[in-house]
């Protein structure tokens, strides 16, 4: 009998895509670990950073909330005592006229100083001192000025601004001063402004036509009696018009003394000269309503509706 031969197990034929994953096996291992290390460090890191800036913006906000409270308790006991003042009969116009000074340059953007104003002029017309009359008068109007050159200034880069210059009557020369006459005038005009809306991929916008009609004015009051009507039209389609009567002088603050219209957004007419009988120079501005004053805020489906459109 033959003997027999012994089985030899054949060796199995290795590919190259065998041999190169018995090369990568340990490297993919390394790998792992150098990402799960990377990971690690980096994860580590941006949450200490992240810790870091919490903090800070936590100490931020404490001390800007004690500095708006420590700000908030002395300008309260500043107002209350300015007002107090001013309206006692003890103290003289010129200390009054101090006092609203302090108040006006302090408080305009959040208190409607305008009946002070109207208040302080009916006291200075009461003065005998011609000279002391104009001069308190010339005060008191710069002041105003200044207040309203404030919040112009305040609404730059916000704001539409538009001028007209509304003419007196040809018959207007023949008036006698000191009689405190509503003299009738007939003038108008308009002026058109544009603004674009975004909500999402669309734009949406708004034609406001804005119509200035001036139907009397007072020489002496230095007053003038307008209507404003305001037409919208969104996309070239009618939605409304707001009507308005009313006085203006120069007490009117933009900020405070505004016309709200849709979308969150105020025109407010800004008397700036009275140069009888010469014109009397009038702003139209049109801005947001983020940026009127502090005592006027938004209506809650405005809110909404801008929380929407950020969307």
């Amino acid at each position: 009998m033959d003997a027999e031969e012994p089985l030899v197990p054949k060796k199995e034929k290795r590919d190259l895509w065998d041999k190169i994953q018995i090369v990568m096996h340990p490297i993919g291992g390394l790998i792992t670990a150098l990402t799960i290390a990377l990971v690690s460090y980096f994860g580590s890191n941006y949450l200490n950073n992240k810790q870091n800036n919490d903090s800070k913006i936590r100490l931020y906000t404490e001390l800007m909330s004690s500095r708006e409270q420590s700000e908030s308790a002395l300008r309260k006991d500043m107002f209350n005592s300015i007002l107090g003042t001013i309206l006692k009969d003890s103290h003289s116009l010129d200390e009054n006229i101090l006092q609203l000074e302090l108040l006006a340059y302090n408080f305009h953007e959040s208190l409607n100083l305008m009946p002070l104003f109207l208040y302080m002029d009916r006291q200075i017309a009461t003065e005998k001192n011609i000279r002391l009359k104009a001069e308190y008068r010339k005060r008191l109007y710069k002041m105003a000025g200044d207040v309203i050159s404030k919040q112009i200034s305040s609404l730059e880069g916000a704001a539409t601004r538009e001028t007209m210059f509304i003419t007196f009557p040809i018959d207007s020369i023949g008036h006698k001063p000191g009689l405190s006459q509503d003299l009738a005038m007939d003038w108008k005009d308009s002026k058109v402004i544009y603004d674009t809306v975004k909500v999402g991929n669309t734009n949406s916008v708004y034609k406001r036509v804005v119509y200035l009609k001036a139907s009397g004015y007072n020489v002496d009051e230095k007053t003038v009696n307008v209507r404003l009507d305001i037409e919208t039209s969104i996309n070239d389609k009618f939605i409304n018009m707001v009507t308005q009567e009313f006085t203006i002088d120069y007490f009117q603050f933009p900020m405070i003394d505004n016309t709200r219209l849709s979308n969150d957004m105020r025109c407010a007419v800004v008397m700036r000269d009275f140069d009888f009988p010469n014109f009397i120079e009038v702003d139209i501005l049109y801005f947001p309503g983020s940026h009127s004053s502090l005592k006027e805020k938004p209506y809650y489906d405005e809110v909404v509706k801008k929380l929407l459109m950020d969307q």
